[in-house]
């Protein structure tokens, strides 16, 4: 696997519902996730024409290391998850 390019996957945690209306995540436990790419996240932004990326915080979990994939996965309670941090652009006339 020599001269393989080293790759970051983040995952985020799936939250289901459990009656219409009513979310719970279970303490300590991964259900489910799914990937969330840096594409994706950009993609996020680029519907907010007014700000630009500035920042992203991940608070991981836990890690999986695979060759050359790293796998990132985020929590869903306490200080676990991901901040964006936005910055409105700045115009000519500022």
């Amino acid at each position: 696997m020599a001269g393989e390019e080293e790759r970051f996957v983040v995952y985020m945690p799936v939250i289901e519902e459990e009656e219409k209306g009513r979310f719970q995540v279970k303490k300590n436990e991964l259900q489910k996730a799914f990937p969330l790419s840096l594409d994706k996240i950009n993609d996020l932004v680029k519907g907010m024409t007014d700000y630009s990326l500035d920042t992203i915080e991940l608070h991981i979990t836990g890690v999986v290391k695979s060759g050359p994939i790293t796998e990132l996965f985020i929590g869903a309670e306490g200080e676990a998850g991901m901040k964006l941090v936005l910055n409105k652009k700045k115009t000519p006339d500022q």
